[in-house]
Parts: C-alpha cells; structure tokens; sequence
C-alpha cells in the first residue's frame, strides 16, 4: 500500500510540474513580499532604542524563511478536497481501493515536495545573497529544523483536511477556512514573529497548535530553541499531528455515513 501512495504523490508532483510559468511569476511575487517586509522591519527597528529579542539579521532571515516555505507549509490551504466532495467527483475517488484520508496526505506531501524544489530552495538560495541570509553552522541544529518542519508541513496537511472535511455538513467551506486561515496565518507567527510579541500574547499561542508551522521549526534554525526545548517544540509538533490525523479521519469517516451525490 506505501508503494500507492508514493505514486500518488509522484503524480501530484508531476501535475504541478506542468506550470512551470506559473512557479517563476510565483519566485517573483515571494521576493516582491519578501523586500517589502524587510523594509517594513529595517524601519522598525531603526526607530527603536530598546532591545528587541530577535536583532535584525535574525528578523530578516525569519522573514526570507517563512516566504520560501509559503507554499511548502500550506497555511492557506488548497481547496480540491472541497470541490470533489460539492461537485461529487468524491464518489470517484471512494471508489478506488485505497484509504480517502490517505490519498490526500499523499497528494498533499507531493505538492510540498514540489514546492520545496521549485519555490523553496530557489528562494533560499537568492535570499542568502540578496538579502545576506544567516545559516546554521551547526549540524545538530540543521537536522533538528529539517525534522521540525517537516512535522510542519505534515502538521500542514492535517489541518487543511480537518477543516476542507467539514464541507460534508456545509457544502461550502469559505467560512471555516477562512476562518481557520486567520487564526493559522496569525498565531503560526508567519506575519510577525512571535517572539516579537507581548508575553501574554506568546502564552496564548503556546497553547494554540498553528506555532507548529511556522514559529518552532524557525525558531529552531534561529538557535532560539536547543537541546531539549527543540526536542520539546519536535515533540509539540508531534502531538498536534496526531490530534488533527485523528480528528481529520474521525471526520471524514462521520461525513461518508452520510454522503449523498447527486446527478446520475
């Protein structure tokens, strides 16, 4: 059954191969965003007289970090497993002898997979000249972050199809993903770093699991988290993983007893 599901991924890594424009115009708009966050922070922290718990080179790699894994850690969300299960298309896919659940994490790790060749790595690679990007030195610390946000990404995933699952009772998801994009893109920390907020700010996403997308694993390649707070972040991560699996599959199972399709 592994041997499947890496065909699935392999396939949703080739369809994404087919735009191939669209991935350059997609390289453009990071840096255009990029720049312009950089500006905004260089200007903060121009005017600031106090001392800051990430000093600015750290903010300006924080920044060129969370726009390379834009599209690797889907905060956004990819709305196909709405769309199958509102236009039934879902029944085609029910059909084939292979877990639902299961067949979108696949599809989901062969988007990432793409994104991390074609978005991330090239816009690692540019920021680290363009913008002087810091790099760990430290090999403990590179493989930390590699299993952090790789946890990430899976963690990601399991969120996009716990929330796209609820369209089973609503038939539109634009409310609960809209929603749960709000809540991602703020709490994960990707529009300012949360070590840059109030105290009582940082506790209430401590508790919240979308730190896991962005916030740990950069904190980890930052050297803010070492030893064993990386290994309690890895772990955190790990456990959120597992509730929204649970949940997304627990979720999906209910919304299948009560399918109807419609048409012929």
């Amino acid at each position: 059954m592994l041997r499947v599901y890496l065909e699935f991924a392999k396939k949703s890594f080739q369809k994404r191969m087919q735009y191939r424009i669209a991935n350059l115009a997609g390289l453009l708009t990071n840096f255009f965003f990029a720049t312009v966050r950089i500006l905004v922070f260089t200007a903060f922290y121009a005017a600031q007289t106090e001392p800051m718990p990430l000093d600015l080179n750290e903010v300006i790699t924080y920044v060129c970090l969370t726009q390379a894994f834009l599209m690797v850690m889907p905060l956004w969300g990819r709305a196909e497993i709405a769309e199958t299960i509102k236009d039934g298309s879902v029944a085609m896919q029910l059909a084939k002898p292979v877990d639902f659940h299961g067949y979108w994490f696949a599809d989901e790790c062969g988007k990432s997979i793409y994104y991390v060749i074609m978005r991330a790595i090239p816009t690692f690679v540019l920021a680290r000249f363009l913008f002087d990007m810091w790099i760990p030195l430290d090999l403990t610390v590179i493989i930390l972050f590699l299993f952090s946000i790789t946890l990430a990404i899976v963690l990601g995933a399991a969120i996009n199809i716990t929330a796209f699952g609820t369209v089973f009772w609503t038939l539109d998801a634009t409310g609960i993903v809209g929603f749960a994009f709000t809540l991602s893109t703020f709490f994960s920390g990707f529009l300012v770093p949360i070590a840059l907020w109030p105290e009582w700010l940082q506790q209430i996403a401590a508790w919240l699991p979308f730190e896991g997308l962005v916030h740990l694993p950069f904190s980890i390649y930052l050297g803010k988290l070492t030893g064993g707070a990386a290994l309690t972040a890895i772990f955190k991560q790990s456990l959120w993983v597992l509730i929204f699996v649970s949940l997304g599959r627990l979720i999906l199972r209910r919304g299948f007893s009560h399918l109807v399709i419609q048409g012929g």
